[in-house]
């Protein structure tokens, strides 16, 4: 699960323009749910033109999971 969410942080933080803000948790339930919360005004850069850099983050997540981990990444609302 640490390896995830290095790999997580790692893809979020090649695409915003404060890798420092930054910032990936995890929680276990029936599925792993990785957050992953940016600077204020970044969401836009992790989402994606119609949402493809967010799903490319999910689909790579998904392919390093163990077989039978069921995976999900979301962006937390920014807090203001």
């Amino acid at each position: 699960m640490a390896d995830l969410n290095e790999l997580v942080r790692y893809l979020a933080e090649s695409v915003v323009d404060d890798p420092t803000s930054v910032r990936v948790s995890a929680r276990r339930g029936s599925e792993t749910t990785y957050l992953i919360q940016v600077a204020a005004g970044e969401e836009g850069r992790v989402i994606g033109r119609g949402g493809r850099i967010i799903q490319a983050i999910r689909t790579v997540a998904r392919a390093c999971a163990e077989p039978r981990e069921r995976v999900q990444v979301d962006i937390a609302a920014p807090k203001r």
